[in-house]
């Protein structure tokens, strides 16, 4: 299943959005109760403009798994874009009561905020959403150098082997 994700992920991130729902829906038929393919299918429908479709999908994927943030926030963003100030600020409450750590319902909240002149709500959300965004940058890039430090060991006796493969082969040839 994690492999289906995986390609679907990759299909969405290149903007192949045919293929991305395709293997969602495939999901679908293994898991007809995978939220997240659920949210991601709402995702894609609101990239193609069918906000109505991807608000379907996005309460589908809520009903499955009241505790998916991003479904919550994704919400949220329909009712936005709708001028339903009040209920996209209920979702990204919820998404934020879910997942405190998520810096984009902060940033969909200051937004609101800016909107409705509430200068010191939109200061307040928006230094944590920066914040938060800070630190999932720095987190990445911690995880990143502990992974690439985990390789050197292995790439210095790669490296090592192949030049004694090298060396092997030239003193083969000379003979």
């Amino acid at each position: 299943m994690d492999d289906l994700i995986n390609k679907a992920e990759h299909h969405m991130e290149r903007g192949e959005y045919q293929q991305a729902r395709k293997i969602y829906n495939e999901i679908l038929l293994i898991d007809p109760n995978n939220a997240i393919a659920y949210n991601k299918l709402g995702v894609i429908s609101v990239r193609e403009e069918n906000l109505e479709q991807a608000k379907i999908y996005f309460i589908k994927a809520l009903e499955l798994n009241p505790k998916l943030s991003s479904a919550s926030s994704n919400l949220g963003n329909i009712y936005f874009e709708k001028g339903n100030f009040e209920k996209a600020k209920d979702c990204y409450e919820k998404a934020i009561a879910i997942d405190p750590d998520n810096p984009v319902p902060y940033n969909n909240l200051a937004v609101i905020y800016k909107k409705s002149k509430d200068i010191d709500k939109f200061v307040k959300f928006y230094k944590k959403s920066i914040e938060l965004s800070t630190h999932k940058l720095n987190d990445t890039k911690i995880h990143f150098k502990k992974k690439e430090a985990k390789k050197l060991p292995y790439m210095a006796i790669l490296g090592f082997l192949i030049v004694m493969l090298i060396l092997y082969l030239l003193i083969s040839f000379k003979r």
